[in-house]
């Protein structure tokens, strides 16, 4: 019979009890929910604002309306006008959002959904601006995803340990794909993989060669721990896996970068952290107007998720499909998608350690009053 002393328990109940009573989230996937409890939005962003989104820009802004209506708004500062001139992924992003309000509501057996969306997101607003309508409504649905996986959702930049995905995994993203019509493709194939992490690293040097482009990543960049934690957005250095002084200089001293031996120098760093990648994933699906891009955002949330729940981690490769040369180069190799459906995003996938997570605005940042 094992034994457990009795001064061990109440050591270890109190702990427990102060862990509950000072962390928000823990109390809040803790405390026992009624049936007919109706979540508020603030509890509800409190665990959405750690949805991914492009660059960890954040652009959702959120204007509480009744205890079941709400409107998305999106912040013009933290667009790419460069980057992203039609606001494709800031609309991914968007969507992504909702997606995590409406897991996060699946807690207490609600949803929320897009009602209307008002007009398609412009780089040329300069205050915020709506962009769609919510609701909170009750579902007797299950929500398969529990909200605990938004909390331990990362983005990996560090080595993977070479393992591929698991065949349940890639099964279960395939199948939630199909459910938003979307089409899930990989590839373990070493000569594939060192092909795409090769094709990654040039288009990196070549989209660094554009002072407008670089000049918008520049302002993102978060180069000290104290820059992070100060505007808990952007990409910060040990997120990138990149030192910030070394990071720093490229942007600062991009001459200095360009040919001869640092470039050589730089490019070996960047081609080293992905040691270990055996996966390479990508999507394909309609993807020409806003209502496409607000369900690929809702489709990449949820399977992101899913991925989470069998502790991998994913890497975007974003600039394969907004650099025009290399989406030509990488549609040539790519399986694709039936029909007119557009390969939109390309990532690795795969086993790391637990990298850090990226800050995030607040709550009280993100609901406008």
């Amino acid at each position: 019979m094992s034994y457990y002393p009795r001064r061990k328990f109440l050591k270890n109940g109190i702990q427990a009890t102060f862990l509950l009573a000072f962390n928000p989230i823990q109390r809040l996937f803790a405390a026992p929910k009624m049936a007919d409890a109706l979540p508020t939005w603030n509890q509800l962003v409190e665990i959405a604002r750690w949805c991914p989104t492009i660059h960890n820009l954040q652009p959702h802004q959120l204007k509480i309306i009744s205890e079941t209506e709400a409107e998305l708004y999106y912040d013009p500062k933290r667009l790419l006008p460069i980057g992203d001139p039609n606001a494709v992924f800031v609309t991914i992003a968007l969507a992504m959002f909702v997606e995590h309000l409406s897991i996060a509501a699946g807690l207490d057996g609600f949803k929320v959904e897009i009602d209307e969306v008002y007009e398609a997101v412009s780089t040329k607003a300069t205050e915020s601006t709506r962009f769609a309508r919510l609701k909170l409504i009750p579902t007797v649905e299950k929500e398969s995803l529990h909200a605990s996986l938004i909390m331990k959702r990362r983005t990996s930049r560090l080595h993977y340990n070479g393992r591929s995905l698991s065949k349940e995994t890639i099964d279960r993203i395939r199948q939630e794909a199909l459910a938003f019509e979307h089409e899930f493709f990989h590839s373990s194939d070493q000569e594939f993989v060192d092909f795409v992490i090769d094709l990654n690293q040039q288009t990196l040097f070549e989209d660094l060669e554009s002072k407008q482009g670089r000049e918008e990543l520049h302002r993102l960049f978060r180069y000290t721990d104290e820059d992070a934690a100060r505007l808990k957005d952007g990409l910060w250095y040990k997120a990138m896996a990149f030192p910030g002084n070394l990071m720093r200089s490229v942007f600062e001293n991009h001459q200095r970068w360009e040919k001869g031996a640092r470039k050589l120098v730089l490019g070996n760093y960047y081609q080293h952290s992905f040691n270990g990648t055996a996966s390479v994933c990508w999507f394909g699906g309609a993807f020409d107007r806003p209502k496409d891009w607000i369900n690929a955002g809702k489709m990449f949330a949820r399977t992101w998720l899913i991925m989470t729940k069998d502790n991998a981690y994913i890497h975007p490769f974003g600039s394969l499909i907004t650099n025009q040369g290399a989406y030509a180069q990488i549609n040539e190799k790519l399986t694709q998608a039936s029909g007119t459906k557009k390969i939109w995003m390309i990532f690795r996938a795969g086993y790391s350690n637990e990298p850090v997570r990226s800050f995030r605005l607040s709550t009280e940042e993100i609901i406008l009053k």
